[in-house]
């Protein structure tokens, strides 16, 4: 075995010291700090570990290689709180579950003196007593609340529904409910000020403040992957069409995957999609990086171009959203099949 030799001077750039040293051990010397003390007389629960480390195997004596990492989440689209439109309708999207934004929506009307008249977190409705708006002579409104879950696993959907009637009109203790609201202006107003709202304290959703009724309103979400008997796969949304049609839209062009043509009466989107190739290779390092910037490794892989068709079938309620080749071929290869499973698999990861 030939002995290492040290090289004069590399060590002042890889060696221990050095400034391209290997840090990936330093954790195992960080401190250990206490877990924050909160007094009793002010509310505790927004504080919470985000990036807990995992504990190791009871059998397991050594440390970890690298510094362990949170969970990935897998393939949900990164956005908190958004406020979706389609035809009349409007409501909110968050990407938590309705368990936990549930008494964020409590504490929504609570902060602004609104009562709270009626509420069953199992269904997932709340109505708010009457309340008259500022400058408002005329009438007195009353809203609605529904929350339900949303197209992706632990995310809810909310919607308003308003109603207003005359000041002088007495408060009976039925109400009966319009199909849809009185003035659709008041509904979105609100539906805008609760996201707003929401997206302030979104910080909150991964503490421990839940409403343990609204939790059994289902967290699984709307949308899932199944397989055939023939082995084909498809998604199967729990919505109805134009709610389907429109999500299917916002998660294509969100990922921006080229629609060539589209027929909403047909149920169709045809795309271009492309496959980028998986380099199995590990991050170059940093003399790479410098070489590949002067431009000795500037080779770019070019990916894998399919013309797809995206097909929703309506089926009473439910929609199942197949993908196929537009090209007719006489067998299908399994790159091929891959691609429309990955394309399916992107319209499930990013639907909301």
């Amino acid at each position: 075995m030939i002995p290492s030799v040290p090289i004069p001077g590399l060590d002042y750039i890889a060696g221990e010291e050095g400034l391209l040293r290997d840090r990936k051990a330093d954790y195992l010397e960080a401190e250990v700090l206490p877990p924050t003390q909160i007094p009793s007389k002010y509310d505790s629960y927004i504080i919470d570990d985000l990036m807990v480390i995992p504990q190791g195997s009871d059998n397991s004596t050594q440390a970890f290689l690298d510094a362990p990492r949170p969970r990935l989440f897998s393939g949900r689209s990164e956005r908190g709180v958004v406020i979706q439109r389609m035809n009349q309708e409007s409501w909110i999207v968050v990407d938590v579950s309705p368990s936990e934004v549930w008494p964020r929506i409590r504490d929504y009307w609570t902060r602004n003196s609104i009562q709270v008249a009626f509420e069953n977190p199992t269904r997932g409705v709340l109505d708010t007593g009457w309340f008259v708006l500022a400058d408002n002579v005329v009438s007195k409104e009353k809203i609605r609340v529904t929350v339900e879950p949303g197209f992706q696993n632990d995310s809810a959907e909310i919607r308003f529904l308003h109603l207003s009637v005359g000041q002088a009109v007495p408060i009976l203790d039925q109400v009966n409910w319009p199909e849809s609201s009185t003035d659709p202006d008041v509904e979105y107003d609100f539906l805008t000020d609760l996201s707003n709202y929401l997206a302030d304290v979104a910080d909150l959703y991964q503490a421990s403040t839940v409403s343990f009724l609204a939790e059994n309103i289902d967290s699984k979400g709307k949308a899932s992957i199944v397989t055939t008997p023939g082995g084909k796969e498809l998604l199967r949304l729990e919505a109805d069409f134009q709610r389907s049609w429109g999500a299917i839209g916002r998660a294509l062009r969100r990922q921006e995957v080229a629609i060539v043509a589209e027929s909403n009466e047909l149920g169709v989107y045809e795309v271009d999609y492309v496959i980028n190739p998986e380099s199995d290779e590990e991050e170059p390092g940093f003399f790479k990086k410098v070489v590949t910037l002067n431009g000795l490794f500037s080779k770019k892989e070019q990916g894998t171009f399919y013309q797809l068709k995206v097909q929703l079938l309506d089926l009473n309620g439910e929609v199942e959203v197949i993908v196929e080749s537009l090209e007719l071929l006489p067998q299908q290869s399994e790159d091929l099949r891959e691609a429309e499973n990955s394309l399916l698999r992107l319209i499930r990861n990013n639907i909301a």
